[in-house]
C-alpha cells in the first residue's frame, strides 16, 4: 500500500485523506514546529478519513490528541468537516475566517432542514433559468449535508483575518486572504521556509468552483475576486506549493497566470453565444458544460459558474444584464 503521509519540507508532512466523491482525495499538511504540531485543513468527519489521520500521526511519532494547532484554509467538507472531533480530542487552537465560521454554521442549519425547506430559493433558481420545479428538492444537496460527515467548529478559538501571523513553536504560519472559490478562504505561507499551502486557490491541474448563489447578494462578484486573488499571491516569494487537490508544484506565478487565463477564456466563449440573442445562465451553461445527463447538483453548480462568469463580464463592461418576465438574461455588449 502506497504512504498516505510524504515529508515534502523538512518537519512538514503532506497527508492523503480519502474523500467519497471526486476529487477522492484531499492533502492536508501536518507542520513539525519543534515544540507544537500544526494541521492546515481536515479532510471529512469520516471514519475512513480520521483512521488515516490517526495512523499518519503515529507514523511521526504523535497521537491525534498531541495536536496544538489547527488552521483552515476554508469551510468546504474535505477541508473542516472534521475540525469537530479533532478540536474535541486534542484541544487544539482553531483558527478560521470569520466568513467561513459563519459559512460552516449556515450548512449546519440547511442540515438540519428538509430538502424543500427553502422556498425562499426557489425565485432566485428560476430568475436564471434553472429548471427547479423539474427536480427532487433532496438532489439539489450534497449527500453528506445533514450528517456526521459534516462535524465543523463553528465558534473558533480565533478568527484569522489577511496579514495575521500565527507563531507556533518556532514556526510563522502568514495567512493570505484569497476569497473566490469561498468568500474567506485564506492560503497559509511560511514566508522563511518560502513555502505556500494553497488550499483550493492555486490547484495543479483543475481549477475549484466559482459560483453565485442565492445568498451572496446583488454585489456579488466572486470571479473577480478570485482573479484578484490569482494576482494577490504571485507578489509573494514562494518556492514550494501545497495543494489540497494534485502534486505538489513549485511555480505558482505560472499556475496563477494559466488559471486567470482559463477564466478569461471561459468567459470569452460565455459571451460568444450570448452575442446575438439573450439567453440565462441556465441556457449559457448548457451549451458550455453539456446537456449530457448528469447529477442534478453537478448541473446547478454549473449554471451558478456560469452565472458568475456572466456577472463579471456585466461588471466590466463587456455585458448587459436584461430583467424579461421574471427571467435574468445576459447578452454581449
Amino acid at each position: 500500500m502506497a504512504s498516505k503521509i510524504v515529508e515534502v519540507h523538512p518537519g512538514i508532512y503532506e497527508i492523503f485523506l480519502p474523500l467519497p466523491m471526486r476529487p477522492t482525495i484531499i492533502n492536508v499538511y501536518l507542520v513539525d514546529c519543534h515544540g507544537a504540531w500544526a494541521l492546515i485543513d481536515t479532510g471529512m468527519n469520516s471514519p475512513e478519513s480520521i483512521g488515516t489521520l490517526e495512523d499518519t500521526f503515529r507514523q511521526v511519532g504523535i497521537e491525534l490528541e498531541d495536536l496544538d494547532v489547527l488552521i483552515a484554509t476554508h469551510h468546504h467538507i474535505d477541508h473542516f468537516g472534521a475540525s469537530g472531533q479533532i478540536r474535541s480530542r486534542s484541544h487544539a487552537t482553531t483558527h478560521i475566517h470569520k466568513l467561513e465560521a459563519a459559512r460552516a454554521d449556515r450548512m449546519l442549519f440547511f442540515g438540519r432542514m428538509g430538502p424543500a425547506d427553502r422556498p425562499e430559493s426557489r425565485p432566485f433558481f428560476e430568475k436564471h433559468g434553472f429548471p427547479i420545479e423539474e427536480h427532487s428538492a433532496s438532489g439539489m444537496r450534497p449527500a453528506w449535508m445533514g450528517t456526521q460527515m459534516y462535524f465543523p467548529v463553528t465558534e473558533p478559538d480565533r478568527f484569522i483575518d489577511d496579514g495575521d501571523v500565527i507563531e507556533v513553536g518556532d514556526r510563522k504560519f502568514e495567512v493570505i486572504w484569497t476569497p473566490g472559490h469561498a468568500p474567506g478562504h485564506n492560503v497559509i505561507f511560511l514566508r522563511k521556509e518560502k513555502v505556500m499551502i494553497v488550499g483550493d486557490h492555486l490547484l495543479p491541474k483543475i481549477t475549484p468552483h466559482v459560483g453565485i448563489y442565492p445568498d451572496a447578494g446583488e454585489a456579488a462578484n466572486p470571479l473577480g475576486d478570485f482573479i484578484e486573488s490569482q494576482k494577490k499571491v504571485q507578489r509573494f516569494d514562494a518556492e514550494l506549493i501545497l495543494p489540497a487537490h494534485g502534486g505538489v508544484y513549485h511555480d505558482h506565478r505560472h499556475r496563477a497566470n494559466q488559471i486567470i487565463e482559463h477564466h478569461r477564456c471561459r468567459e470569452d466563449e460565455m459571451l460568444d453565444l450570448v452575442r446575438g440573442k439573450p439567453q440565462t445562465a441556465f441556457e449559457v451553461a448548457q451549451q458550455v458544460f453539456g446537456g449530457e445527463e448528469r447529477p442534478i447538483f453537478h448541473v446547478m453548480a454549473a449554471t451558478f459558474e456560469t452565472l458568475a462568469h456572466l456577472e463579471h463580464a456585466r461588471i466590466e463592461g463587456r455585458a448587459r444584464r436584461i430583467e424579461r418576465d421574471n427571467r435574468v438574461l445576459f447578452q454581449t455588449l
